[in-house]
């Protein structure tokens, strides 16, 4: 079933992800204010990976508006992640690890042989350095089916 909703009670987190994809040059769309789901990554429940991204950092235009994931590095290993699907089920995750990757790295995004998601942005201390945003690292959370 569609995703409807990407839930992080720990970061206060409740969106309905918008589906994206890349842009022409490969790199993935990003939306301004909201959580893009990777429409070429899995479903909940297809058994492989369930990619989401979003930003850190809030626009110089509207800095009223938070970004999605500017709180994600303050996850804790075992918080949950819930996606509620067009079905009514919601499918219930929990956070594994954090690790630092450079943008060329892109083996997160593949699909896998088991359930996972996915979360990736910025990294909050290394996206802005003496003034300028930079974008030398991403922030990927992973999170495995809570049994």
């Amino acid at each position: 079933a569609a995703i409807a909703g990407l839930q992080i009670p720990a970061l206060n987190l409740d969106v309905a992800p918008l589906p994206v994809g890349l842009d022409a040059q490969g790199v993935p769309v990003v939306p301004r204010h909201d959580v893009g789901w990777y429409a070429a990554s899995a479903l909940p429940g297809q058994g492989s990976n369930i990619v989401f991204w979003g930003h850190v950092l809030r626009w110089r235009d509207t800095p009223q508006i938070a970004a999605p994931f500017e709180r994600i590095h303050e996850l804790p290993r075992g918080a949950d992640v819930l996606i509620p699907t067009a079905d009514g089920r919601r499918h219930r995750y929990r956070v594994t690890q954090q690790i630092e990757v450079q943008p060329v790295t892109t083996s997160y995004l593949l699909p896998t042989p088991f359930e996972r998601v996915t979360l990736v942005s910025c990294i909050g201390d290394n996206v802005i350095v003496d003034g300028t945003l930079t974008k030398a690292l991403r922030l990927v959370t992973l999170a495995e089916p809570a049994r």
